[in-house]
């Protein structure tokens, strides 16, 4: 894709979250988190590479703008695998430039709504399908 069509697909992404992988209420939803969530903290001190469910860290709870501009930013940077042009991707990566967490969005809501959770050094080194820098 070219910059601006990448451009054009992230003026439009949105970040909507998910239940389940928050463990306090946000952005007008409920926390329900999956039966074994845990922090990523927490499954890089148990060593646990691909852990059923990861939540969110808290810093985000009050930041749903902040968010979005970070999923907006993997978009224009094109870390995604996509269809084809113009099409919003099912799933993009992105790393966090305040901390080194690297986060997975998928396409929840289509045509735009995403939601996010971290990924463990494990899945950042051996599940993406580029190197992100």
């Amino acid at each position: 894709m070219t910059d601006a069509e990448r451009e054009n697909l992230a003026a439009d992404a949105c970040y909507v979250g998910s239940a389940y992988h928050t463990d306090v209420p946000k952005f007008g939803m409920k926390a329900t988190p999956r039966s074994g969530a845990m922090g990523v903290e927490q499954a890089e001190a148990e060593k646990i590479k691909n852990p059923n469910c990861l939540v969110c860290p808290r810093k985000w709870i009050r930041r749903q703008t902040d968010v979005t501009k970070l999923l907006q930013a993997a978009l224009s940077a094109g870390t995604y695998v996509t269809d084809g042009p113009n099409i919003m991707p099912d799933r993009l990566w992105v790393r966090d430039p305040e901390e080194n967490v690297v986060y997975e969005a998928k396409l929840c809501q289509p045509p735009k709504g995403y939601k996010a959770y971290p990924l463990t050094s494990y899945q950042v080194a051996h599940n993406l399908p580029f190197v992100l820098s």
